[in-house]
C-alpha cells in the first residue's frame, strides 16, 4: 500500500507517526514523573508527621491510651488516619482516628517489620507509613494513613489539559510538517515539469539553475551537465551514424557500379580481371572499416584479454620504425629512428604499436617528397615519450579539436586521397587511454606536426 503514494505523502505519514509517538511518551513520562513527584511529597510528609506522633507517644507514654490524635489539625492534612496499634500474638488497637475498612491489617506483616524503620504500603487509593517501636520491652505499631484525593484530582486535571492541549499541538505540527515539505518539495516538481519538456529529440534544453548553494541547485547542475554529455554523445552516435553509412555505401555502389559496366556486354580477361581487382579493393576497404569499428566497439578488458605484460618502448618503436621503412621508401620519405634509452612500462606490446605505426603512416603520407619524419623515445622527468615528428602539410587549429573524431577527415587528406578509414586516430587514442596515457599534437600548417605518447600521465 506503501509503495503506491507519493513520497510527500509518505513523509507526511511518517512526520504523523513521529509526532504522535513523541506526544505520546511525552505526556506519558509527564504523568508518570509528577505521579512519582506527588508520592515521594506525600510520603515525606507522612514521614513527619508518623514521627512527631512516635515523639509524643513516646514523651507521655503514660497517657498513651487516653492521647487523642489530633495532627489532622495541626498540620492542616486531610484526610488523616492514625492509630497505635499493640503486637502481641495478634494486634490490639490502642488508639485510633476513623479508621477507614479499606485499609487492612495483616498480622504477619506487621510482625516482620524492623525496630524503628519506616515503611511504607500502598492498599487501593491509599497509603500507609508504618514504624515498629518498643516501649517497656512491648512492640507497638504506629500507622498513619491517607488516600490518594489530592494526587488523583492532580492526575486527572493534568489529563485533562493533555486531552485538550495534545490535539491542538499535533494539529499544528502536522499543518508546519505539511507545509515544510510542500515547500521543499516544489522546487522539485518544478524540476521534474522542466524534465519532461526535455525528450531525444530536443536536448538542447536546460534546467533552470540559480547561484544558491542547496541542493536542488546542484541537482539541477548535475542534471544539466547530464544532458550536455548526452547531448554531445548523441551528436556524436548521429554523425558516427551517418559517417558509418557513407564510408560503407560509397564503396559498394563502385562495387556494383564496376559488376554493372562488366556485364554490359562481352569483356577481355584483362578487363575483367581489372574489374576484380577493382572489387577487391574496395572490399578490402570494408573489411578495414569494419574490423576498425570493432576494435572502437571493444572495452578495454577485452583489447587486452585481461592481461598486461611489461612492454620496452624501445623495442616497440624500433619494430614499428622497421616495419614502416618500406611504405617510406615507396613515398620518397627518409625514415629516422632516435632511441635514447631503455624504457619500460605496463601495456600490451602488439597493440601499442600499432598505435605507433598508425601516426608514423599518417606523418609519412601528409609529408612532401624528400622530407623526414623523424620517431624517438625518452624519458623526461617523469614521463615516458614516445615523439614522431615530421615536415608535412600540418593541421590546422580547427582540425585538431576534431582529429580524434570518429570518421573525421581534413579537407587536405580527402584531397590527397589517403585511403584510410577515417578510424586510425580514434583507434590510436584508445590504444593510448588503455595504456594509461595521454596524447599531445603540436602542429602548424605547411610547417609540420609532432605527436607524443606521453605515459603515466605527466604533462610535457
Amino acid at each position: 500500500m506503501m509503495i503506491n503514494i507519493s513520497i510527500k505523502r509518505k513523509l507526511l505519514l511518517y512526520n504523523i507517526i513521529i509526532q504522535i509517538l513523541i506526544l505520546f511518551l511525552f505526556s506519558f513520562s509527564l504523568y508518570k514523573t509528577l505521579e512519582i513527584s506527588a508520592k515521594d511529597k506525600l510520603e515525606s510528609t507522612l514521614k513527619v508527621i508518623l514521627l512527631d506522633v512516635v515523639d509524643d507517644i513516646i514523651e507521655h507514654k503514660e497517657q498513651m491510651n487516653s492521647r487523642d490524635f489530633d495532627e489532622e489539625k495541626e498540620y492542616k492534612f486531610k484526610p488523616l488516619y492514625i492509630r497505635l496499634l499493640k503486637i502481641q500474638e495478634q494486634y490490639k488497637i490502642i488508639k485510633s482516628t476513623t479508621f477507614t475498612d479499606e485499609i487492612k491489617i495483616d498480622i504477619d506483616t506487621l510482625k516482620k517489620l524492623k525496630l524503628n524503620q519506616i515503611n511504607f504500603e500502598y492498599q487501593k487509593n491509599y497509603i500507609i507509613s508504618k514504624i515498629k517501636i518498643q516501649i517497656d520491652n512491648k512492640d507497638y505499631i504506629v500507622e498513619v494513613a491517607t488516600d490518594f484525593s489530592a494526587i488523583n484530582s492532580t492526575l486527572e486535571n493534568l489529563i485533562y489539559i493533555l486531552i485538550f492541549i495534545v490535539p491542538i499541538i499535533l494539529i499544528l505540527s502536522i499543518t508546519g510538517g505539511y507545509f515544510l515539505i510542500y515547500k521543499s518539495f516544489l522546487p522539485i516538481e518544478k524540476l521534474l515539469l522542466n524534465l519532461k519538456s526535455i525528450n531525444a529529440s530536443d536536448l538542447s534544453k536546460r534546467l533552470e539553475s540559480k547561484n544558491i548553494n542547496d541542493e536542488i541547485n546542484l541537482l539541477s547542475q548535475e542534471i544539466n551537465n547530464l544532458l550536455q554529455r548526452l547531448e554531445v554523445s548523441f551528436n556524436k552516435i548521429s554523425q558516427f551514424s551517418s559517417d558509418a553509412s557513407h564510408e560503407l555505401k560509397t564503396p559498394l555502389t563502385i562495387i556494383r557500379g564496376e559488376i554493372e559496366i562488366a556485364l554490359r556486354k562481352d569483356r577481355t580477361s584483362n578487363e575483367y580481371k581489372k574489374t576484380l581487382s577493382n572489387c577487391l579493393d574496395e572490399i578490402l576497404t570494408i573489411q578495414q572499416t569494419i574490423d576498425d569499428l570493432l576494435f572502437l566497439a571493444k572495452k578495454e578488458h577485452e583489447v587486452l584479454e585481461q592481461t598486461e605484460e611489461i612492454i620496452y618502448l624501445d623495442e616497440v618503436v624500433l619494430e614499428a620504425y622497421t616495419q614502416m621503412q618500406t611504405f617510406a621508401k615507396l613515398k620518397n620519405i627518409n625514415l629516422i629512428c632516435d632511441i635514447e634509452e631503455p624504457l619500460q612500462i605496463n601495456g600490451h606490446h602488439e597493440l601499442l604499436k600499432i598505435a605507433i605505426k598508425n601516426i608514423l603512416k599518417n606523418a609519412i603520407i601528409f609529408s612532401y617528397k624528400n622530407n623526414t619524419v623523424t620517431i624517438s623515445n625518452y624519458k623526461k622527468e617523469d614521463a615516458f615519450i614516445i615523439c614522431i615528428k615530421d615536415e608535412g602539410i600540418g593541421i590546422s587549429i580547427q582540425d585538431q579539436e576534431k582529429i580524434f573524431d570518429k570518421f573525421y577527415r581534413t579537407d587536405k587528406s580527402r584531397n590527397k586521397d589517403s585511403g584510410g578509414t577515417g578510424l586510425g586516430m580514434s583507434i590510436v587514442e584508445k590504444i593510448v587511454k588503455i595504456h594509461k596515457g595521454k596524447i599531445k599534437i603540436q602542429s602548424e600548417e605547411n610547417i609540420g606536426t609532432k605527436v607524443y605518447f606521453l605515459f603515466k600521465g605527466t604533462k610535457l
